[in-house]
């Protein structure tokens, strides 16, 4: 396993055509799974969920982890993403 340093957040940017609501439901399952395999078998990632973007039919992915590690999980997953960009968030006070 590469060490590259703390858990970064990185999304996954999933352009899906009719996506709905049981299809995000479904992919969050797999990504959670993934990520949780990978992660008990000394990969270091976690799944935090997902944002869809009903009008542009586009689904975010976000993942926390090594960046390498969080390309496996979405592969190993299927998440059928376009690129992985590395993101941070801000929480408001």
């Amino acid at each position: 396993m590469e060490n590259e340093g703390p858990a970064r957040e990185f999304l996954a940017e999933c352009f899906l055509p009719g996506v709905d609501e049981a299809a995000v439901r479904e992919l969050d399952e797999r990504a959670g799974r993934s990520a949780a395999e990978l992660s008990a078998a000394g990969d270091p990632v976690r799944y935090l969920g997902s944002i869809l973007m009903r009008e542009d039919e586009v689904v975010l992915c976000l993942f926390a982890g090594p960046a390498a590690a969080v390309r496996r999980a979405a592969e190993r997953a299927g998440v059928p993403f376009e690129r992985i960009l590395e993101a941070s968030r801000s929480n408001p006070k």
